[in-house]
C-alpha cells in the first residue's frame, strides 16, 4: 500500500537551470523521501532498495534512483527523473522506522561543469576535488554558512554534485553559488 504525497512547497527557485561553463540546475520539485529510525536500514533492504554500507554515502538503486545514507538510521532516497506529482511512499512502516518529509523541507540543486570543484572552494571549506570526494561521497557540512548536505555524483553520465539546503535558504544559497561562478564564466 503506498499513500500519495501533495508537496507542500513550491521551489523556492522557480525550478530554473543556469547554463555556463558551470550550470546550476534546480530540482527541488523531484521525487525524494526519507526514513529515519533504528529499523530503517531493514525496511529499506525488505523493499527491495540497495543502501550504502557505511553513513555519508550514496549508491546507485533500483529505477535510476539513489539511495543516501546520512547515518546508520536516516536514508533519502533521491530520484532526479521524476517530479513530485509522481511521488509515492511506501507506508510499511514499523515503529523502528518512520518517514523524513525532505521533499518539503529542502532545496535540491545540481551543479555540473568540470570546475565544480573550484567553484565550492570559494564557498565550503570541505576538499571537494575529485581526489579527496569520490563518485558516492556525501558531506554534511556548511556553504556559505549555511548547514547544508553535499553529495558527489553521477547524473546522466556527468559528475555532479547534490546540494541540499533548508528550503528557506535556498534563494540565498542560489545566489551565492551564482556570485562565486563569474569567476568560470
Amino acid at each position: 500500500m503506498s499513500a500519495h504525497l501533495d508537496p507542500i512547497f513550491e521551489s523556492p527557485l522557480g525550478g530554473l537551470s543556469h547554463e555556463g561553463n558551470i550550470s546550476i540546475h534546480d530540482l527541488t520539485k523531484r521525487h525524494r523521501w526519507g526514513l529515519r529510525g533504528k529499523g530503517a536500514a531493514e525496511t529499506l533492504r525488505i523493499q527491495g532498495w540497495d543502501i550504502p554500507e557505511q553513513p555519508n554515502r550514496l549508491v546507485a538503486s533500483k529505477n535510476e534512483t539513489f539511495v543516501m545514507a546520512l547515518s546508520q538510521r536516516e536514508f533519502w532516497v533521491l530520484d532526479p527523473h521524476n517530479d513530485t506529482a509522481a511521488l509515492a511512499m511506501s507506508n510499511d512502516f514499523t515503529r523502528d522506522a518512520y518517514p523524513l518529509f525532505c521533499q518539503s523541507s529542502h532545496a535540491w540543486l545540481v551543479l555540473k561543469g568540470c570546475q565544480t570543484s573550484a567553484l565550492m572552494a570559494k564557498v565550503c571549506g570541505v576538499d571537494l576535488r575529485p581526489e579527496a570526494f569520490k563518485v558516492g561521497d556525501v558531506a554534511q557540512t556548511q556553504m556559505a554558512l549555511i548547514s547544508c548536505i553535499i553529495v558527489r555524483h553521477e547524473l546522466a553520465g556527468n559528475d555532479v554534485f547534490s546540494i541540499f539546503v533548508d528550503q528557506s535558504y535556498g534563494e540565498y544559497v542560489l545566489e551565492a553559488l551564482l556570485d562565486a561562478r563569474r569567476e568560470f564564466l
